[in-house]
């Protein structure tokens, strides 16, 4: 299986009053095609950077990121934190809005939009506006929207993180579904090893800033994975581990 995604000693700083912060040192991994890879790593550490120089939001001083061998820009749909619908559009428009850049919206469009509504329980809300929808219901939108975009590479930043416990584990569990039915290769951000386990073929995980991988861990579990199994719960004790070891 081909790299979908791949970076190369990757380093990255902020400029500040007193000088360069160093947030990346040397990061490198590559994500295979159609693989679902999540990050975890302290607050602070840099994961949104990474996730925005994967987007070529931002350029690394030094290093390399490519898509397909390719630079990163338009070849992939990127997800920042917090709200992300357009307040002014519906459930429908929201979605419609991936393909909108690319100048590909007509009749055909709006019924894959349509169609990709009704396969994951949310037709009825097509005319419905964000201020209509729960939390977990906008987010299912938004997430919606970001798979809708014609990119074969989808970077995702904490898309969860507001939503509260149960409707946390409703919405992972959901997402699973709809990944599993377009396959597009997936990086996640999350704070959360447990959401990451449930959902990643892979899991890494990033030591403090400047960040470096810290460790590789691969989850060989069938799909839906029970939270509370044994080697689930083996691998967050694991991960928590290699967390705590990096800051040391």
């Amino acid at each position: 299986m081909r790299e979908a995604l791949k970076l190369s000693q990757v380093h990255f700083s902020f400029p500040t009053p007193t000088g360069p912060l160093s947030v990346l040192a040397g990061v490198s991994f590559a994500v295979r095609e159609g693989e679902w890879v999540s990050i975890v790593g302290p607050s602070g550490c840099g994961k949104t950077t990474l996730l925005r120089i994967s987007a070529g939001l931002l350029f690394p001083q030094h290093g390399t990121v490519e898509v397909f061998g390719r630079p990163p820009r338009g070849q992939v749909a990127y997800m920042p934190q917090g709200e992300t619908l357009l307040p002014w559009r519906t459930a429908l428009g929201n979605i419609l809005a991936a393909r909108e850049a690319d100048g590909r919206v007509d009749y055909q469009t709006r019924q894959e939009a349509l169609a990709l509504l009704a396969q994951f329980g949310l037709e009825k809300f097509a005319k419905a506006f964000p201020h209509e929808l729960s939390g977990g219901m906008r987010q299912r939108v938004a997430l919606l929207r970001t798979f809708f975009a014609n990119r074969r590479v989808l970077l995702l930043d904490e898309p969860l993180g507001a939503l509260d416990a149960l409707t946390r584990a409703e919405v992972q569990d959901w997402l699973v579904d709809v990944w599993q039915s377009v396959r597009k290769t997936v990086v996640l951000v999350t704070h959360d090893v447990e959401e990451a386990l449930v959902i990643s073929d892979r899991v890494l995980t990033l030591t403090p800033r400047p960040a470096r991988l810290a460790a590789a861990f691969p989850v060989e579990l069938p799909r839906p994975r029970e939270r509370a199994h044994s080697q689930v719960q083996a691998l967050r004790a694991a991960i928590l581990h290699a967390l705590a070891e990096a800051r040391q």
